[in-house]
């Protein structure tokens, strides 16, 4: 099992991972999502299990205390003290097994020692308890409504 950076070999993977996993939400253009990887790519990592990717990350740097929209490509400059996670996805054949989790403790060190002051997401598909155990917390903000009506803005203060 290993967690390593996203490449351009990876993307096939991603989006058939993403195509499984949001099912209440329509699935982001493969141009959206790889503008959060040409951000951050540092932060954008799959998870791979003998040769197969079962899980896939993607977080970037972020200005604003309200998070971007769905389904637009990220402005150039985004640089701020706070890493946006943007989307975390396991395969069904994954689920269970702590990919996520690990997946989140990787980004978490990452997040660390790149000194960002917290993480922020939306949690959708009734991810809150998953986010709470991770000890992410409630941030009461409106937010777009391209995340859809259960969606949720969710931080962990890292400082």
């Amino acid at each position: 099992m290993t967690i390593k950076l996203i490449n351009d070999q990876t993307w096939s993977a991603v989006l058939k991972i993403q195509a499984q996993a949001y099912l209440s939400v329509e699935p982001e253009s493969l141009a959206v999502l790889k503008s959060k990887w040409y951000n951050s790519p540092e932060s954008c990592f799959v998870y791979q299990q003998d040769e197969s990717i079962v899980g896939y990350l993607l977080a970037h740097a972020w200005h604003s205390d309200a998070p971007p929209k769905l389904f637009q490509p990220l402005p150039r400059e985004t640089t701020g003290s706070t890493l946006f996670l943007h989307d975390l996805a396991v395969s069904k054949s994954a689920l269970g097994r702590g990919v996520a989790t690990l997946m989140y403790q990787h980004l978490h060190q990452h997040a660390l020692l790149s000194a960002y002051q917290q993480i922020r997401l939306v949690a959708l598909q009734n991810s809150v308890g998953f986010w709470q155990r991770q000890g992410f917390e409630y941030v009461e903000q409106s937010i777009s409504s391209s995340y859809g009506t259960d969606a949720y803005l969710m931080q962990a203060k890292l400082y």
